[in-house]
C-alpha cells in the first residue's frame, strides 16, 4: 500500500450555500494556491481540513 501525504478533504461553498466536498492532493505549494486562485475567481469559498493518518 502507497501512502500519500498532503492528501486533504476540501468543501468549496457558493455564496447561495451549496457545498461540495472532496478529497484533493496537491503534487505542491503552488499547484494548490492556483487552485484556490482559480475557485476564488468563481467566488467560491474554501474551507480545507488536512487528513492526518
Amino acid at each position: 500500500m502507497v501512502k500519500m501525504k498532503g492528501i486533504s478533504e476540501i468543501t468549496l461553498r457558493a455564496s447561495d450555500g451549496r457545498e461540495r466536498r472532496t478529497l484533493v492532493w496537491f503534487p505542491n505549494e503552488q499547484v494548490r494556491q492556483d487552485y484556490y486562485a482559480k475557485a476564488r475567481k468563481r467566488g467560491l469559498e474554501i474551507i480545507e481540513k488536512e487528513i492526518s493518518e
